[in-house]
């Protein structure tokens, strides 16, 4: 595995669409995390030709430092929470019922807005890839697995381009099947693998996934968004 830097999230997709096609891996579609995740997912989509779809996950920060993730909360209600910083931080159950609550209203906004409410597609028996531009905790990864984890897929797999030795190995502890390019001994932040790492808008997922339909994503866009 390399350590060089990625230009940006397309290079980054890539990168693991070649990596994806020299294992032979063969999936039924991809989960992309919205935001970040799309455009390294568009690339791996059009390289592999599998349709593509948003999944809203939304971190939940600790209070004070919306950065250091508490947890994340899955579209379908899925929840992941990071005990050791609860605990360390002394969050009470109240507290986190009124930050669980602000991500799901948060959640839904998203889903409304990149998906016009359409429910993601069915996931029982399919072999599902997911897809994001690198993790730091983990948060919003672990809630998107246990979402797809619960539709009963064939097989669920995480393609990442960088990602923390840690990390790497709570997925192994987990039984959690992954890819990932990059896995630096010393990490601080995903952004620091990119040369280019702004924040990607609704707009420009949006536009992305026009785009995308175009080549080979026929259930794309939603009613309403051609």
């Amino acid at each position: 595995m390399t350590e060089e830097r990625f230009l940006n999230r397309t290079e980054a997709g890539r990168s693991l669409a070649g990596a994806l096609l020299e294992r032979g891996e063969g999936f039924d579609f991809i989960l992309a995390l919205a935001r970040g995740g799309i455009p390294v997912a568009v690339s791996v989509a059009r390289a592999l030709s599998l349709p593509l779809f948003p999944m809203v996950v939304r971190k939940i920060g600790l209070p004070g430092h919306r950065e250091l993730a508490l947890g994340a909360l899955s579209e379908g209600g899925s929840l992941f929470w990071n005990q050791e910083l609860i605990e360390r931080h002394g969050i009470r159950e109240s507290e986190l019922s009124i930050l669980r609550e602000k991500a799901r209203k948060e959640v839904n906004d998203r889903v409304a807005r990149l998906r016009s409410g359409r429910p993601l597609p069915p996931m029982e028996g399919k072999n599902i890839l997911i897809v994001d531009d690198g993790v730091a905790t983990g948060a919003t990864l672990f809630a998107a697995v246990l979402e797809v984890r619960r539709h009963n897929p064939n097989r669920v797999m995480v393609a990442l381009p960088v990602a923390p030795p840690e990390i790497v190995r709570q997925f192994r502890k987990e039984g959690i099947s992954s890819l990932i390019l990059i896995v630096p001994h010393h990490f601080q932040a995903v952004g620091e693998w990119y040369e280019e790492f702004s924040e990607v808008s609704d707009g420009e997922v949006l536009l992305a996934m026009n785009q995308l339909s175009r080549d080979n994503a026929p259930d794309w866009p939603p009613p309403g968004q051609a």
